[in-house]
């Protein structure tokens, strides 16, 4: 009687195992963390491409600079000519006055096509501000919901930790082979691998065995097998 009132508190611990397991990974917290991780997954991949159209921006700025410098340079050369006195031919003259204009004119579109870029930059970087702020947010509640986890949750975990202790002690004490029939028993049947013979019934099952297997199974060892699923019955509870 000793080895199935072992087993019997072996398997109430194992189902307090389950039942707390499964309420840890039911926690709201739990569920809350990974929808707050997939948001900040999602605020990070928006962060990265904004990241990049920046730095787009950046450097479409810094070509249309370098441009501009590049003409203000050439209007400076062309103008020296000009003060110089060395251009005497009216055409040359001409020639270098119309280069200038057009250096003007190119000037000032570039010039205005820089601005819009910038412009744009400024909204660009305002929208970056804004995703920040939205990581930091995302960072703020996730590092909250986290420490409400695990402060509940370490309650559990506690609380399994010693359950899981207690039963290797119980499992200890059993015989080698009731042991292993019990848990191949509850690894194939969901955490559930013993229930007791009540009447006909198999108490795991809920199924109604043959009266002539009934009989079997009283006339046997204290420990049998339920023919319709397969888990250890108790037959004669202590």
């Amino acid at each position: 009687m000793e080895t199935v009132r072992t087993l019997l508190d072996l398997q109430k611990m194992d189902l307090t195992i389950l039942r707390l397991s499964k309420e840890l990974d039911e926690m709201p917290e739990k569920r809350a963390i990974l929808v707050a991780r997939a948001k900040i997954a999602d605020i990070g991949k928006l962060k990265e491409r904004t990241t990049g159209v920046l730095r787009h921006m950046d450097q479409a700025a810094s070509v249309l600079e370098d441009a501009i410098a590049g003409i203000k340079v050439k209007m400076v050369s062309e103008q020296a000519k000009l003060l110089s006195g060395e251009i005497a031919n009216p055409k040359e003259l001409q020639a270098v006055s119309l280069e200038l204009d057009a250096l003007r004119r190119r000037t000032e579109q570039l010039e205005g096509e820089l601005l819009v870029q910038m412009q744009k930059r400024e909204d660009g970087a305002a929208q970056a501000a804004k995703i920040d702020r939205a990581l930091a947010e995302g960072a703020r509640r996730e590092a909250e919901l986290t420490a409400r986890f695990k402060s509940r949750g370490g309650e559990i975990l506690s609380r399994i930790e010693a359950e899981k202790h207690a039963r290797a002690t119980l499992a200890a004490a059993l015989p080698g082979d009731v042991f292993a029939r019990y848990e191949a028993a509850r690894e194939a049947h969901h955490g559930l691998g013993v229930g007791p013979l009540t009447g006909s019934m198999c108490g795991a099952c809920r199924v109604s065995l043959p009266a002539g297997k009934v009989q079997e199974l009283l006339n046997g060892p204290e420990l049998g097998t339920c023919p319709n699923c397969g888990r250890i019955l108790v037959v004669r509870e202590p």
